[in-house]
């Protein structure tokens, strides 16, 4: 019994060996006259026809251009010294790699260190003050630093 099954699998998988080397004949065959089939006396021809349909290149994969580098090739629009000093925030959002959105960074201007100097003599609390003009806490802490507000530490 054991011996007729084997034998049967044997045949079949000869059948399968040789059905694909038919399937493999009639294929290169196929691909062999396909210039002819397509109405070219080449195949150097086919390839060139098409070559000549200016097939675009796959689309790149990868981060996007930072806002910098477009910002460099587009020429920004001049803005009045008043305005760019009375601007504290930057409102353009960036996505990250992860595809999350978030703030672009703020641009801390001597104008803008002086009010986060004022506003931690005036006694608010770190948090509040990085978040009110938009700056991280440890760009807080510099600001701190470079204005003599800061202890220094005991050793």
């Amino acid at each position: 019994m054991i011996s007729d099954t084997l034998k049967q699998i044997a045949d079949a998988k000869s059948k399968l060996a040789a059905l694909e080397k038919k399937a493999a004949a009639e294929q290169s065959k196929k691909l062999a006259n396909l210039h002819k089939d397509a109405g070219f006396d080449s195949r150097e021809d086919l390839i060139s026809a098409l070559q000549s349909l200016g097939v675009s290149a796959p689309k790149k994969r990868g981060p996007k251009p930072s806002a910098k580098k477009a910002a460099a090739k587009k020429p920004a629009a001049k803005k009045p010294a008043a305005k760019k000093a009375a601007a504290k925030k930057v409102v353009a959002r960036k996505k990250t790699k992860s595809g999350k959105v978030r703030a672009a960074r703020t641009k801390i201007t001597d104008e803008l260190r002086k009010k986060i100097v004022a506003a931690v003599k005036a006694g608010g609390k770190g948090t509040a003050i990085a978040k009110e003009f938009g700056i991280s806490i440890p760009s807080l802490h510099n600001i701190k630093k470079a204005a003599g507000l800061t202890k220094a530490r005991g050793k």
